[in-house]
């Protein structure tokens, strides 16, 4: 028992650590929960959720896919974002980030734009002209927003560990996806 605790992917409890160092008041919940089913893939296993007890934000889910002979691992985590707004899937929302890069592959990123559809929301112009959006996709990784019975998610393609000013643009978006007239 004391080698698999060993073992475990330490993603979420690192993560949740770091929240709580930042000021964002978390907590690891106890596994099985129904968010850990939050855009997971066949191909992903989820290590587990953490609850935000203040803010926009309420959990986080972390997928991980496991290295493979010819990939390495690779994390998503999933933000939750209630909004009782939307009882049918008939929005459709989903928009994500395109890094555009000085040198494709290696270089430097130097601008983001968002595509996708945005269901006549304006989420895409909202989001392609904020500053700290920029800034925030520039550093912390592809982002993407997508619609769903009951919420939002917004998802982050890798492990993060953000400021406080990034989680306060995480928040700004959210706050952006709930003041959209639907």
């Amino acid at each position: 028992m004391n080698l698999l605790k060993n073992l475990r992917d330490k993603t979420r409890d690192e993560l949740n650590d770091h929240l709580n160092s930042i000021g964002v008041d978390s907590q690891l919940v106890e596994r099985g929960q129904s968010a850990e089913k939050e855009e997971n893939s066949w191909y992903q296993r989820s290590l587990g959720v953490i609850e935000i007890r203040e803010g926009p934000i309420v959990v986080i889910n972390i997928l991980k896919k496991d290295r493979t002979k010819h990939s390495p691992p690779k994390w998503w985590i999933i933000l939750g974002i209630p909004d009782e707004r939307l009882t049918s899937n008939h929005l459709g929302v989903k928009i994500k980030t395109v890094r555009k890069k000085s040198f494709p592959i290696f270089g430097k990123v130097v601008d983001i734009a968002w595509k996708g559809n945005d269901s006549g929301t304006g989420l895409l112009k909202i989001l392609s002209t904020d500053a700290d959006t920029k800034m925030l996709s520039t550093s912390i990784g592809n982002l993407e927003v997508k619609s769903k019975i009951g919420g939002w998610t917004l998802t982050v393609d890798r492990r993060m560990t953000p400021t406080r000013n990034q989680w306060e643009s995480f928040e700004k978006i959210t706050n952006y996806i709930l003041k959209l007239v639907l």
